[in-house]
């Protein structure tokens, strides 16, 4: 049985990600999948990075939490984020948990000068919704809220990925046989 963890940051429950969410989670548990799912807003996450955690500065302490949810990461076969974008990158809630979560010597290390990921053999999906078209997302911005989260932090960290986005996302009626074709993908590329 493969272990599957969502990692959730928009502060609604409807909408397009509380959408995808229960179709990829539906999915899941229909599969008898092993599922976890941390919901950053409901549980109320602190992201903001500590002094005693900058481990760039030689300061390494990860309080419980975060150790908590390193384990999860560790002992998770798929990693599915679901977030908004706003002002073309992700909530700064799921930022700080980037942050405070992904550290040198649990994502990464340096050997000889260059990065080493320590989260080989995992993949990870992202998906994301905007209310701009998707032309803009794409050709203006180059995708900035996906390439940050998926080629600069969880590739960084040796991980396969994949991201998944949404434009003009305003009304989820208007878009949902879109969002159920995406979580068919999501669902097809973790396996």
């Amino acid at each position: 049985m493969s272990k599957y963890l969502i990692i959730y940051a928009h502060p609604s429950h409807e909408g397009h990600c509380a959408y995808l969410l229960k179709k990829v989670s539906a999915t899941l548990v229909e599969k008898n999948e092993e599922t976890a799912i941390i919901d950053l807003y409901a549980i109320g996450y602190d992201p903001i990075l500590k002094n005693n955690e900058l481990y760039s500065a030689g300061r390494k302490e990860i309080d419980s939490q975060n150790q908590t949810f390193q384990e999860q990461i560790k002992n998770a076969d798929f990693l599915l984020f679901i977030y908004p974008t706003w002002w073309q990158n992700m909530p700064a809630i799921l930022k700080g948990f980037l942050d405070r979560v992904f550290t040198g010597g649990f994502g990464f290390v340096y050997k000889n000068g260059l990065p080493v990921g320590l989260l080989k053999g995992k993949k990870a999906a992202a998906f994301t919704s905007s209310g701009g078209p998707l032309l803009y997302t794409r050709f203006f911005t180059g995708n900035s809220s996906l390439k940050v989260l998926l080629k600069h932090t969880l590739a960084f960290c040796g991980m396969s990925t994949k991201g998944f986005i949404l434009g003009s996302a305003r009304k989820v009626e208007d878009n949902q046989k879109e969002l159920s074709r995406i979580a068919t993908k999501i669902i097809n590329y973790l396996q």
